[in-house]
């Protein structure tokens, strides 16, 4: 598979491709990219390829003008996010940053990374967050109502959490807020250094992230459809972050009792296709359960699954593609048994609410 082959290229993991593509092929891996967010990225895998490999000429400057818009949207955004967790920090607040630029760093080129908008999360609880964002930033809003407030800093979207994620399971969700409470009260003493030394920001434990992320992942993969933007992330947090086997049991635990070990199986099974040894991995990869995680990545990417529905199957009706999108999770149910039944039963009553109970 091409996109897979190109992936290992980028990671460094290949040399090159199996085999030359045709133009037609080259025309979809672009388009591959794009669905599964991670475009620059993979451009760095289409540098590495030896030149009788290299895509037509008319491909390699899409892809070059892709990369150079994303760098370019980084730098800003690195800019953005030390004049905004330095706002919070004048105003005493403690704020560390999500994702995103954060995670950057450890890419080995972090302007390559595929950005969106800029989360933080700000310690004190939801009515402190929303009284100090409401206060502090003009046009600020309630974004999603629920785990953060929004505001507009140099035209870039900046959400700010006041927790950082949630699970469906009230057990499970119980359980993630318990473990945001111990980071919350825990020194926050790590740091990045942003690209090209425009300044340094606070960012979570990698033991934070570990939990974090997959979870920020899961939620992704559940309700939207996964890209590959989402693994990468993951993928070197593993591979550069240096987890200690003492962080690596912690990290077990916490994903066992959040009901998501079927499902990080399967992601080792991903990073293995990608070339990561089984030592840095956080458990044995699951093939069942990887194959169809990787299919459905594939399939369904960074668009929503309703997005996916509408492209193939513009004259249905609402009902019919919220069926579609619950057949989906029903399919995938082995890889998540515990949680992916919330995740229904809050996608059936959301749609209730929004489309019979509202008529």
């Amino acid at each position: 598979m091409l996109i897979l082959q190109l992936l290992r290229v980028a990671v460094g993991s290949s040399e090159r491709l199996g085999r030359n593509p045709s133009q037609e092929e080259w025309v979809e891996l672009f388009a591959a990219a794009v669905r599964q967010g991670i475009t620059a990225f993979a451009f760095t895998g289409v540098e590495r390829l030896p030149a009788e490999q290299h895509p037509p000429f008319e491909v390699k400057m899409d892809w070059v003008a892709v990369a150079d818009y994303v760098e370019r949207r980084n730098r800003k955004l690195n800019v953005t996010c030390v004049k905004v967790c330095e706002a919070f920090g004048q105003e005493g607040k403690r704020v560390c940053l999500l994702k995103g630029q954060g995670m950057s760093v450890l890419y080995p080129y972090p302007l390559r990374r595929d950005c969106g908008d800029i989360d933080v999360w700000m310690v004190g609880g939801k009515a402190e967050v929303e009284r100090f964002v409401f206060a502090k930033f003009e046009g600020a809003d309630e974004g999603d109502g629920s785990r953060h407030v929004s505001f507009l800093a140099d035209d870039v979207e900046v959400e700010v959490h006041h927790l950082p994620t949630s699970l469906y399971n009230p057990l499970h969700h119980r359980k993630l807020k318990s473990f945001f409470g111990v980071i919350e009260n825990a020194p926050w003493d790590t740091f990045a250094l942003l690209p090209e030394n425009v300044g340094r920001v606070v960012v979570p434990s990698i033991e934070f992230n570990l939990v974090f992320i997959l979870v920020h992942m899961f939620h992704h993969w559940a309700f939207e459809g996964c890209g590959m933007k989402q693994l990468m992330d993951y993928f070197w947090l593993l591979e550069k972050g240096q987890v200690s086997e003492d962080v690596k049991k912690k990290v077990q635990k916490q994903l066992k009792d959040m009901g998501l070990w079927h499902f990080l199986s399967a992601v080792m099974y991903v990073f293995e296709l990608l070339g990561m040894t089984k030592e840095k991995m956080l458990c044995a990869p699951d093939r069942r359960l990887g194959q169809k995680l990787w299919a459905d990545i594939l399939a369904v990417g960074l668009v929503t699954a309703d997005d996916l529905a509408v492209g193939r199957f513009g004259n249905e009706g609402k009902g019919v593609k919220f069926m579609r999108r619950l057949k989906r999770m029903w399919r995938l149910l082995p890889l998540a048994p515990d949680e992916l039944p919330w995740v229904l039963a809050k996608s059936v009553v959301t749609w209730i609410r929004w489309n019979a109970i509202k008529k």
